[in-house]
């Protein structure tokens, strides 16, 4: 206790300790509350799709559940989405989704999920899709872009990954799409 009329005095380290933790602290709820994700900073994804489908250059090929590429594909997947990403404003539109699916010199990886998922990022976007759509060659896909859709609905914006070159090669090596694996 100090005696009446001194003064304590002023610690440099003491207004440190009280500051940045509360810049952190302020950050952190900014952040969580515009995204509406409070796990924004975890780039873990771990989900397991319902249905696989790739759009091999016009032709559909389903990947079955329960089987070996099923599981292979969704861990390359997951791997690729759990890296780091970044957001951007390009979006899906109705014409290019269906070419993804018909056109003679496209393909496209489209996973669907049970409930809508959410791809953790600081951005609001990806709070709540249940298919993305992964261009793998033609319109898109050198942005190495993944497209959300919500109950069919394109949502706004993409997210861009590091790299879509292990989902290609395992594509092409095991035969199920003879995708021309690009530079990235």
């Amino acid at each position: 206790m100090l005696p009446v009329g001194t003064r304590h005095t002023p610690s440099i380290l003491g207004l440190i300790l009280v500051v940045i933790p509360t810049i952190v602290i302020a950050f952190y709820v900014i952040v969580s509350l515009t995204t509406g994700d409070w796990l924004w900073f975890n780039p873990t994804f771990a989900e397991t799709p319902r249905a696989i489908f790739v759009h091999c250059y016009g032709k559909t090929i389903e990947i079955e559940p329960g089987s070996y590429h099923f599981s292979a594909v969704t861990k390359i997947v997951n791997k690729a989405l759990s890296g780091r990403k970044r957001w951007d404003s390009l979006s899906l539109s109705t014409a290019t989704y269906q070419d993804y699916q018909t056109h003679p010199k496209m393909a496209a990886l489209e996973l669907f999920y049970h409930e809508p998922v959410r791809i953790h990022t600081s951005y609001k976007f990806f709070s709540g899709v249940d298919n993305l759509v992964i261009p793998l060659d033609g319109r898109h896909a050198e942005t190495r872009a993944v497209f959300g859709l919500n109950r069919g609905v394109p949502t706004a914006g993409s997210l861009h990954l590091e790299t879509i070159k292990p989902i290609q090669e395992y594509l092409r090596n095991q035969k199920i799409c003879p995708i021309e694996v690009s530079k990235h």
